[in-house]
């Protein structure tokens, strides 16, 4: 998620991004280290996935419209959806704060049914 918020930042330029640019946007958006041969397996994968392009004979690399998409696509699903989404995941939640949550509700039942699935399952091996 880290690279391809990155990307982002880099949409605009027209001279493209580098390998050290990648680290250090990553680096600073995971808040740990993030070292080059990473950021070289990184660009290797979004390349074959074609969501980046290599720039002729330089080490220079740019998004693609594929590439743009999908990274803005995943940043805001992650910042809008999973983030505010997730807590209501957690089993340590209280039940009185779950039973607010639609989506804590939902999810309780669907545990359940699929815990009760599986012991009825287990029972009848």
């Amino acid at each position: 998620m880290a690279v391809l918020a990155g990307m982002v930042k880099f949409s605009y330029l027209v001279e493209g991004f580098t390998n050290s640019q990648v680290v250090q946007h990553a680096a600073q958006l995971l808040n740990r280290a993030y070292t080059s041969r990473q950021a070289t397996y990184d660009l290797r994968r979004l390349k074959r996935k074609g969501l980046i392009a290599k720039q002729g004979h330089t080490r220079r690399y740019q998004l693609t419209a594929l590439g743009r998409r999908v990274a803005v696509l995943f940043t805001k699903t992650y910042a809008r959806v999973l983030t505010p989404g997730l807590p209501a995941f957690d089993p340590g939640l209280p039940e009185d704060v779950a039973c607010r949550s639609r989506l804590a509700i939902a999810w309780r039942k669907l545990e359940a049914a699929l815990n009760q699935f599986m012991q009825g399952a287990l029972v009848a091996a």
